[in-house]
C-alpha cells in the first residue's frame, strides 16, 4: 500500500467568480509552500442524555467548516491573490489598498497515491490572516490563515477541463539583501531594526443557519494591521515618539536581484508601547515596539502595497 508522501503533496487554487463555486474547467495556479494544516473541521455534538447504564447514549455530527494555513516563504508574484483576498481588493494600476469586497478561492490538495490518487478541494476559502516577518539573515516568512465554506467529497479525479499553471520561479526575498528603504517618516532618527513583523487581520467570521450544514456564508470584520519591530536603541527619538503618542509613517520596499518588487506603505501608524531592554552583558540594547495603522484619507485604507515587475 502506498503512504501520502509530505514532499509529493501539490495544492493549487483558482479564484471564483462566485463564492462557493469551483469554476468550470478551471485553471489552477499551482502553489509555492512550505506546509500546510488546511483541513474541514467537523462539529459534534454529545447530547447530555441520561442512560440508565452509565453510558453515552450518542454522538451527532452537526456541522462542518474549513480552517487552516499555508505557511510559505515571499517571492514576488506567487500571492498576488491572496493579497487580493486578504486585503478584500483587486489590484488596480498595481496597487493594493485594503477595501471590502469579497474575494474567494478554491484551494485544491493532491495526494499521491500510487495507482489512485486523492482530490481534496475547499471551496469559498478567504485569506483571513497574515502574519509577515522579516529577521536579520532569514528569508521572508509569509504565514496566510484561511477560512473557508465547506470541502466536497473527496474524489481520486481530477476535475473535467482542469489545467495546472506551473509553480513561480522568482526568487525567495530575504530580509537582507532584498529590503531597502525601511524608514519611518516623524522620527528624527529613524531607528535600525533587527526584525520587523506585520499582521493583517480581516476578522472574517463565520454566518450559521439553521437547514445549513456548512456555513451560510462569511462576514467582513474590520480590516486590522498591526505589527511589531525589534530595534537598536541609539538615540532617544523612537522613544519619544512612543511617549508622544506621534503619528508617524512605515514604509519598505522589498526587491529581488531581478528588479521585481512589493512596496509597503503604512501613511498612518501609532506606536503603541515599548521601551529600551536591559539585557545584561555582551548584548546590544534593544527596544521592542508594537504599532498598529489606522485609516488614511489620502489613500482611502490603513495599508498600500505597490507592485512592480520588471
Amino acid at each position: 500500500m502506498t503512504v501520502a508522501d509530505g514532499s509529493l503533496v501539490r495544492l493549487a487554487y483558482v479564484a471564483e467568480s462566485a463564492i462557493g463555486t469551483i469554476p468550470t474547467s478551471p485553471v489552477f495556479q499551482i502553489l509555492r509552500y512550505e506546509n500546510s494544516d488546511i483541513r474541514i473541521s467537523k462539529q459534534t455534538d454529545i447530547p447530555n442524555e441520561v442512560d440508565s447504564t452509565g453510558n453515552v447514549q450518542s454522538i451527532t455530527d452537526v456541522g462542518r467548516s474549513v480552517t487552516g494555513s499555508i505557511s510559505a516563504l515571499l517571492s514576488y508574484g506567487t500571492y498576488d491573490k491572496f493579497l487580493e483576498s486578504l486585503l478584500r481588493k483587486a489590484w488596480a494600476s498595481n496597487v493594493l489598498v485594503n477595501g471590502t469586497s469579497a474575494i474567494t478561492l478554491t484551494i485544491e490538495e493532491f495526494d499521491e497515491l500510487g495507482t489512485t490518487d486523492a482530490y481534496i478541494r475547499y471551496r469559498g476559502m478567504r485569506v483571513n490572516t497574515l502574519d509577515l516577518t522579516m529577521d536579520a539573515r532569514k528569508s521572508v516568512q509569509a504565514n496566510f490563515g484561511f477560512m473557508g465554506i465547506d470541502s466536497p467529497t473527496p474524489t481520486t479525479a481530477i476535475l473535467s477541463g482542469a489545467t495546472y499553471t506551473a509553480v513561480t520561479t522568482t526568487e525567495v526575498f530575504n530580509a537582507g539583501l532584498n529590503l531597502s528603504g525601511l524608514a519611518i517618516t516623524g522620527i528624527t532618527n529613524s531607528p535600525i531594526m533587527m526584525k520587523l513583523s506585520l499582521k493583517i487581520n480581516s476578522n472574517v467570521y463565520q454566518n450559521d443557519a439553521v437547514g445549513q450544514y456548512a456555513p451560510y456564508g462569511h462576514g467582513l470584520g474590520r480590516a486590522e494591521v498591526t505589527g511589531s519591530f525589534t530595534a537598536y536603541f541609539e538615540n532617544l527619538d523612537t522613544y519619544q515618539a512612543i511617549l508622544d503618542h506621534t503619528t508617524v509613517a512605515l514604509a519598505w520596499t522589498l526587491e529581488d536581484a531581478a528588479g521585481n518588487s512589493y512596496l509597503f506603505e503604512l501613511p498612518k501608524v501609532k506606536l503603541l508601547d515599548g521601551g529600551p531592554a536591559k539585557p545584561g552583558n555582551g548584548q546590544a540594547v534593544m527596544i521592542d515596539v508594537p504599532f498598529q495603522a489606522f485609516k488614511d484619507s489620502g489613500i482611502g485604507g490603513s495599508i498600500k502595497i505597490t507592485r512592480t515587475a520588471v
